[in-house]
C-alpha cells in the first residue's frame, strides 16, 4: 500500500529511525546515522533519555486506551518494529487474554521491509494481530479507506492512533491541524488520537528568561543538525500553536496539554532540554456540538503568543518595534487586542526573533475560524436546509502545492455556476467573491468556512494556503533587496 508520493530511498544519509535507533543502542544504524546519534547528545546528554520517556509515554496510553474498550491500534511512523513500545505493550496485554489489533504504518522501505519480516519471525501470537504496511501516513483518507477496505481496520469501532513525535516532521506546506482535523472527521466518536511534537518553549511560565533561551536555542541546534537526514526535517511549535491543532478533540484526562514525560500529570519539568516533546491525548467527540460559550478571541489567542516572543526578548514595547521596523503604535494596537497580526508584522518578528511566521498566522486564521463557524451554526441557516447540490462535497482535484487562490477558482469551476450564483450561493457581496477570484482580495475565516460548509473543504488548510503565499511573497521581496543591497564579490 502506498499513499500518494513517498520520499525515495537514500542511503547515503541518515534517517530518523535508524538515528533513533542508535540512540537506543540498537544494531540497525548505519555509521552515518551513529554519528548523527553523538552530535545529538553533544547538543543535549538527555537525548537518549528522550527516546525512553517516548517508549514509556506510549505504553501508557496504549494500557489506557485498552482500559477504555479500544483494541485497534494504529502506529503511524512506527520506525522499527522490534523497538517499538506499542508492539510490546499489546503483546503483554494478549499475553494477558486481551484480543488488540495493530497495523504499523511507516514510509521508509527499509524500516517497512524489516518490520514485515520480522513480525513474520517473531513467535505466533494468538491474541494479537499485526501488520506492517508502507505508505504516507499523512494521506488520511486513503489510508483509512485502503485500511478499512483490506479489513485491517474497522471503522465502526473505535480506534487508538499514534502520532509520537511525527508531526514535527510534516512538509511545511502542510498544516498539522488539518492532519488531525482528518483523523477527527473519520475515525468513529470514542477513538483516541495521541500527539507528541517537538517544541522550544518551556510549559513551566516561571522559568526565568535565561532558560528560555538556552531550551530556544539548543532547540535552533537540534532541528539544524536533523538537516543533515533525508528530508522532510524537524520544526518545533510553541505550546499555543499546539493547542489550537487539538481543537476538534476531547482531551483526556484533564483537558490539558502536557509534556510527554509527565502525561498524563501535569508538566513539572523545571530544566527542559532538547528534544522537549508537548503531549496530549484527544478523544474523537460523540457529537459536533460546539462547546457552551463564546470562542476564544482570535487577537487574545495570538496577542498571548506574540507577547511570549517579547517577554523572550527582554525588550521594551518601543525597542520590540524599533528591532522589528515595525511601527509602535500598530503594534501596540495588536498586543491589546484591537488589531490583527499582519504577513508583514508575523515575517518582521520571524525574521528578527527566529520564531515560526505561519505559526503565527495560522493560529490567528485558526482562531478566527471557530469565532466564524460558532456563528454560522446559531445564526446562519439551520444545517441540512440549504440545497442539497450545494451542500454535496465536490471532487476536485486540488494540488498539494495550489495556491488558496487556484483552490478557489477550480471549486467554482466545479460548481459549475457563475460567478454571481457562486457568490449567492456562499452568501457574500459578488464583488467580494470575484476580487477574492481574481487575486485582488485576500480570504477571510467567515469566506472559507462558508467554503468549507456548502463543498465540503477544509477551511483550515484554505488559509494556509493563503499564509504560506503572503509569507512567500515578502522572504522574495526579501531576498531582492539583500541582492540589491550587497555587491558581488
Amino acid at each position: 500500500m502506498q499513499w500518494g508520493s513517498l520520499p525515495a530511498p537514500c542511503g547515503q544519509r541518515p534517517h530518523p529511525a535508524r538515528v533513533d535507533d542508535a540512540l537506543r543502542g540498537g544494531t540497525h544504524a548505519s555509521p552515518r546515522d551513529r554519528l548523527l546519534a553523538v552530535e545529538l547528545l553533544r547538543i543535549s546528554p538527555a537525548a537518549a533519555g528522550a527516546v525512553k520517556e517516548r517508549d514509556s509515554f506510549t505504553a501508557r496510553v496504549v494500557e489506557d486506551a485498552l482500559a477504555e474498550g479500544i483494541a485497534q491500534f494504529l502506529d503511524l511512523g512506527c520506525g522499527f518494529a522490534d523497538g517499538s513500545a506499542t508492539y510490546r505493550a499489546l503483546a503483554a496485554a494478549s499475553a494477558a487474554g486481551s484480543t488488540p489489533r495493530l497495523v504499523l504504518v511507516d514510509h521508509d522501505t527499509d524500516v517497512h521491509d524489516h518490520n514485515h519480516a520480522w513480525l513474520g519471525r517473531s513467535p505466533r501470537r494468538d491474541h494479537l494481530s499485526a501488520h506492517a504496511v508502507r505508505g504516507n501516513c499523512f494521506a488520511v483518507d486513503t489510508m483509512l479507506n485502503d485500511l478499512s477496505n483490506a479489513q485491517l481496520l474497522d471503522l465502526d469501532r473505535p480506534v487508538c492512533v499514534l502520532l509520537v513525535d511525527l508531526l514535527h516532521y510534516l512538509e511545511h506546506r502542510r498544516s498539522p491541524r488539518s492532519i488531525i482535523h482528518r483523523l477527527t472527521t473519520r475515525l468513529p466518536p470514542g477513538s483516541w488520537i495521541a500527539i507528541t511534537h517537538l517544541t522550544n518553549q518551556p510549559l513551566q511560565p516561571a522559568l526565568p528568561p535565561s532558560a528560555r533561551a538556552e531550551l530556544r536555542e539548543d532547540t535552533h541546534r537540534w532541528c539544524r543538525a536533523y538537516e543533515r537526514c533525508v528530508p522532510p526535517h524537524p520544526r518545533a511549535c510553541g505550546p499555543a500553536t499546539f493547542a489550537d491543532w487539538l481543537t476538534d478533540l476531547e482531551l483526556v484526562p484533564h483537558d490539558e496539554i502536557t509534556s510527554q514525560a509527565c502525561w498524563p500529570g501535569p508538566d513539572t519539568t523545571r530544566h527542559p532540554c532538547p528534544p522537549f516533546t508537548l503531549a496530549a491525548v484527544g478523544r474523537v467527540p460523540s457529537t459536533t456540538t460546539p462547546p457552551s460559550g463564546p470562542p476564544r478571541s482570535a487577537r487574545a489567542s495570538v496577542r498571548d503568543m506574540l507577547a511570549g516572543v517579547l517577554a523572550d526578548s527582554g525588550e521594551t514595547r518601543e525597542s520590540f518595534a524599533e528591532s522589528i521596523g515595525y511601527p509602535s503604535s500598530q503594534l501596540d494596537q495588536v498586543l491589546n487586542g484591537r488589531a490583527r497580526v499582519t504577513p508583514e508584522l508575523a515575517h518582521a518578528v520571524a525574521r528578527r526573533y527566529d520564531c515560526d511566521a505561519l505559526a503565527l498566522l495560522t493560529l490567528q486564521d485558526h482562531a478566527e475560524l471557530a469565532a466564524a463557524t460558532a456563528r454560522r451554526e446559531q445564526t446562519a441557516i439551520p444545517a441540512g436546509s440549504a440545497p442539497a447540490a450545494h451542500r454535496r462535497p465536490l471532487r476536485v482535484d486540488i494540488d498539494e502545492s495550489a495556491s488558496a487562490v487556484e483552490v478557489l477558482r477550480a471549486v467554482h469551476t466545479a460548481t459549475g455556476l457563475n460567478r454571481g450564483a457562486f457568490a449567492d450561493t456562499l452568501g457574500y457581496n459578488r464583488t467580494t467573491i470575484a476580487k477574492a477570484l481574481s487575486g485582488h482580495r485576500v480570504l477571510t475565516a467567515a469566506v472559507a468556512d462558508s467554503i468549507a460548509w456548502h463543498y465540503g473543504l477544509d477551511a483550515a488548510d484554505l488559509l494556509a494556503r493563503q499564509a504560506r503565499a503572503q509569507l512567500a511573497v515578502l522572504e522574495e521581496r526579501d531576498r531582492s533587496t539583500r541582492a540589491v543591497v550587497t555587491p558581488p564579490a
